[in-house]
């Protein structure tokens, strides 16, 4: 079994999760047994899976693994379905309702909102204070308790099954120097209890039960600050493998020397506990054996792929698409520098005022004040537009003619391949890495310098003026995109899984002897 590690799957996507979800359907079509695997809690889970098509028997979340609510069938549960006190009146408004009891206020209940389900309810002693708030998964059963002390914190969590069950309990605490601290109980599992005192080591506990299941599995680790110390630590044995889905560094210019990108530092400082690493790019890949050694196998494969099913798909006529119309698709952050688009596109704007620029992703932070400042104060609120996350990134291609992506640092970029298999021309900074891969500079595409957004606009005035070009452009991103197709990308993964298969034979073979 192959197990992609990861934090947490939200409705609104990063690169990382978009190339997990990828990565799992190129898997299945191939039938290479795989699974995408999480650990942090949530209610709406399954609703985010059916949102983002993923089969729940190919992913796993360490609370359902524990709390036995990975395959649950849906239920309604209502107000009606609750038993309220005997003598008590309920006042609704909107989404609440309030339960009294001669006088004084005992719950209120949240209603899911456009629904009439439970989505939670709170409890109050006689003077008003909060005791507890018990939570519902979106199935159906209460899968959360969480109760207060008296200064309103919350001392303990206990998460249910669909069995009524608590299977996991999160205790907070101060330790002889008065500082907060936090130990994991897991209950009721194959009848015997565990105490952890942090999260990592749940996670541990979390990845040896999965390990056991099945011979020779392949953890690759696609979040390292959140699951490489758990990995390093697992008490079974199993592959480990680290995927570098961005620079590796933080200064390109010194691959040798420079501090390491902090969200790679202890896996990078722990190179041995590895026994292979992934990059998206060839450059990438020699970068790493040039610093860390060729001692771990290091496989070039790109993070995504284009569907044969787009790759068939017919051309958008290029009437249809909206004049002057400029997208940045990535999350609002400091280093996608949307600002170098928007300080770029107000060159533009000059020159063409029918242009428009969206951008398009969810916002890191507040940035996206600062953004919507930059944008009011050069006075273009008007022709920049703040469109947040889609799930439907297809018809925001279609409609665009130009594409930017001015990010100081790349790992391999989705949005690159994803804008070139619609049609669209990207301009884009030639960091490392991925940029100069996937773009072909002067012909599907444009290659700029990082912090020089002048390039950015000059790049984009050079496409909107001159319509035959433009359109030469779109077609050959059309046919760019071909080299990156799901035959070529499952080939790269290929090599891969041979090499562990080859792996996982010599190691039967030593235990047999």
């Amino acid at each position: 079994m192959y197990y992609f590690l990861n934090d947490n799957m939200q409705y609104s996507k990063s690169g990382i999760e978009q190339a997990e979800i990828n990565r799992l359907r190129l898997f299945e079509q191939h039938q290479i047994p795989a699974k995408i695997v999480t650990r942090v809690f949530a209610m709406n889970l399954t609703d985010v899976l059916k949102d983002a098509a993923i089969d729940r028997q190919n992913f796993v979340n360490l609370f359902e693994f524990f709390c036995g609510s990975m395959q649950v069938p849906s239920k309604s549960f209502t107000i009606n379905d609750l038993s309220l006190p005997a003598n008590t009146t309920t006042t609704r408004k909107d989404d609440q309702i309030q339960v009294f009891a001669q006088g004084k206020m005992l719950m209120i209940i949240y209603l899911r909102k456009g629904s009439e389900e439970i989505s939670n309810i709170q409890y109050f002693e006689a003077n008003g204070r909060t005791v507890s708030m018990a939570w519902w998964d979106v199935r159906g059963f209460k899968c959360l308790e969480q109760f207060f002390d008296w200064e309103g914190k919350i001392s303990q969590e206990q998460y249910y099954g669909p069995d009524g069950q608590v299977h996991i309990e999160k205790n907070h605490y101060l330790n002889r120097t008065g500082q907060e601290g936090i130990s994991w109980r897991v209950l009721n599992y194959n009848d015997s209890s565990w105490v952890f005192t942090g999260m990592n080591e749940l996670t541990r506990f979390f990845y040896d039960e999965l390990n056991r299941l099945d011979d020779h599995n392949v953890y690759i680790c696609d979040r390292t600050v959140e699951c490489d110390w758990a990995l390093f630590h697992m008490q079974t044995d199993a592959f480990k493998v680290l995927h570098l889905h961005n620079d590796h560094v933080s200064d390109p210019s010194d691959m040798l020397h420079s501090p390491l990108n902090n969200n790679y530092t202890n896996a990078l400082n722990n190179w041995h506990q590895w026994d292979a690493v992934i990059s998206a790019t060839a450059e990438q890949s020699k970068d790493v054996v040039e610093r860390f050694g060729n001692d771990i196998p290091a496989f070039t494969i790109p993070v995504g792929y284009v569907t044969d099913k787009q790759l068939l798909a017919k051309h958008q006529v290029f009437e249809k698409r909206q004049k002057g119309l400029v997208v940045h698709v990535a999350r609002l952050a400091p280093e996608k520098q949307q600002n170098h688009s928007i300080e770029a596109f107000a060159q533009v704007h000059q020159k063409f005022p029918e242009a428009r620029l969206e951008l398009w992703g969810y916002a890191n932070g507040d940035i996206e004040k600062q953004f919507r400042q930059q944008v009011a104060d050069a006075g273009l609120t008007d022709v920049v537009l703040f469109k947040g996350y889609t799930n439907d990134i297809s018809s925001v291609y279609d409609r665009a003619q130009i594409g930017v992506l001015p990010s100081r640092a790349e790992g391999f970029s989705l949005t690159l391949l994803e804008a070139q298999s619609h049609g669209v021309p990207m301009i884009a900074n030639d960091v490392k890495y991925g940029p100069s891969d996937i773009i072909q500079d002067g012909k599907s595409g444009i290659l700029t310098e990082d912090g020089q957004p002048q390039q950015l606009a000059a790049g984009m005035m050079e496409l909107l003026g001159d319509r035959s070009l433009l359109e030469r452009y779109s077609e050959q991103a059309y046919e760019n995109a071909k080299r990156y197709s799901e035959d070529m990308v499952f080939e790269k993964w290929q090599e891969l899984i041979t090499y562990f298969a080859h792996l996982a034979s010599e190691r039967a073979a030593v235990a047999n002897n």
